[in-house]
């Protein structure tokens, strides 16, 4: 019998180059899920893979994946997948389904613009300066949780200039406004570089107030927003537990999305809705997709 091992599975892999490291990651991730049936996706029946994936204790999207990742190097052997597909289109349905269940939840249970509002000028008011520039930022340039993973400095040349191929995030202080750089987020491939410049006094103060508050002098020291004990790197897990602790009800920066891009959406403004895209770096027809929960699709 023909076994699907971990060498083939690398060949296959190689064979398809195009893939970005992400993927090639999740794949990974998904074809370990075949432990079960010793990895044999090829010699196995499209029935009985189907029946292995819908007995995975998972959730649909994770059973799409799983079998996502079948079909594809099945596709690669020259085996049949036309069951398969089959499977893949009902549990996309399924998935849709229970998706927009949760968009109805959503609607009751979400915030309005107004309560993330007042929840963030009270971070002001309270002197919670990590948690005022976290909210704002997130409400003002519709930030992912690895938008935020960045370091301040002040806005000399030497400074804000950067290595080539540089992947850090800064937010730049300058004497009346601020600048927000990106060259580590979700779709920086697709979008490249983003800057943005935040004309808030508010903001200034508050970073200014952050710096103080930890003892450390801009342009000499290390100054992360998010940082650990020690003043170092958080990992992606650390920083979104950390973001919630400071968001309204400790709120998913999703969320917040969600509420900001549902409201702009009722009232059918495009030129908002094309500047939160631009600034999150999303398409208009994922956002509206991903993150408006009146729409159905």
């Amino acid at each position: 019998m023909y076994i699907m091992s971990d060498q083939q599975f690398d060949d296959y892999l190689k064979a398809n180059s195009q893939l970005s490291e992400r993927t090639i990651k999740a794949y990974n991730n998904q074809f370990q899920k075949f432990d079960g049936m010793k990895k044999n996706v090829i010699t196995q029946s499209q029935s009985n893979i189907i029946s292995y994936i819908d007995e995975l204790d998972a959730k649909e999207n994770t059973k799409l994946a799983v079998l996502n990742v079948a079909i594809s190097m099945r596709k690669h052997y020259n085996k049949d997948v036309n069951k398969m597909l089959n499977r893949k289109l009902q549990l996309a349905d399924d998935y849709q389904i229970k998706k927009n269940a949760v968009k109805e939840e959503k609607k009751t249970e979400l915030p309005t613009s107004k309560e993330l509002i007042a929840w963030e000028n009270r971070q002001y008011i309270d002197g919670n300066w990590a948690g005022f520039i976290i909210v704002h930022l997130m409400r003002v340039l519709s930030l992912r949780n690895k938008d935020l993973d960045l370091k301040i400095i002040p806005a000399t040349r030497s400074q804000r200039k950067g290595q080539a191929g540089d992947k850090n995030n800064y937010l730049i202080l300058r004497k009346n406004n601020a600048q927000l750089v990106r060259n580590d987020y979700k779709t920086f491939k697709m979008y490249g570089k983003k800057k943005n410049i935040l004309q808030s006094r508010k903001l200034n103060k508050a970073i200014r107030e952050l710096i103080a508050e930890r003892d450390l002098i801009l342009g000499k020291d290390e100054i992360r927003l998010l940082s650990t004990i020690g003043g170092k790197k958080m990992n992606e897990e650390s920083i979104a537990k950390k973001i919630r602790s400071y968001t309204f009800k400790g709120l998913s920066e999703t969320d917040y999305n969600k509420v900001f891009v549902s409201e702009v959406a009722e009232v059918k403004d495009m030129k908002k809705l094309e500047k939160i895209s631009n600034n999150r770096g999303t398409s208009l027809e994922v956002l509206l997709k991903e993150y408006h929960i009146d729409v159905e699709v």
